[in-house]
């Protein structure tokens, strides 16, 4: 009978055990949820999409607060401020403008490496006039263009993407492509310099 008692009555203090440790679990878990949400929330509302408008850098400049846009491990947009580091545009580089206020405008590279470099130059450092893009454009698309191997050379086959003008002769550039061993030559007119202005940023 003694033994019945111990038994009933072990069993009845592991259950007291296990209910404390449960609920223990349950409200450190609880105590959690709050954090991760303000941050996730936090997150959403610093990064907003922009329609932004591509134009033209006029004379060499150094960026003003350099930062980029990178990706976490779960695939959302992360704001990265480049401290200690000094990135410069040269002159005819494409770039596209997310924002403006009063003489400061704030930019994105059109084209560069991932994640590519944004930050603030002088309004009257660029322009949006449309006309100096074609003739003077340091970067340009290729949009189902054939290519060559020289001016009124061989073709190369059909070309997608954007890349960097290394050379204008007689309306022909050569380019820079990526994923391209050698330098190809472009019809001018085959170019566009329509880059893609929708544009994931920080909320200023």
């Amino acid at each position: 009978m003694k033994r019945i008692i111990f038994y009933i009555v072990t069993i009845i203090l592991i259950s007291f055990l296990i209910v404390g440790c449960t609920n223990r679990d349950s409200s450190d878990e609880n105590s959690q949820l709050p954090e991760v949400m303000n941050q996730q929330e936090q997150s959403n509302n610093q990064l907003v999409e922009y329609k932004g408008q591509v134009a033209i850098i006029t004379e060499d400049v150094i960026l003003r607060d350099p930062y980029v846009i990178t990706i976490d491990s779960n695939n959302n947009p992360i704001y990265q401020k480049l401290e200690n580091e000094e990135f410069s545009l040269n002159k005819n580089d494409m770039v596209i403008v997310i924002e403006e206020h009063n003489d400061e405008c704030r930019i994105v590279q059109a084209f560069g490496d991932v994640p590519r470099i944004r930050g603030t130059i002088e309004k009257s450092k660029l322009s949006y006039d449309k006309s100096l893009f074609r003739d003077n454009a340091n970067q340009a698309i290729v949009n189902n263009a054939m290519s060559y191997d020289g001016v009124d050379g061989n073709e190369k086959g059909i070309q997608y993407g954007a890349g960097i003008i290394l050379e204008r002769k007689e309306g022909w550039v050569k380019m820079s492509i990526p994923m391209e061993e050698s330098e190809l030559w472009f019809k001018l007119d085959d170019l566009s310099f329509e880059f893609d202005t929708s544009i994931t940023d920080i909320k200023h």
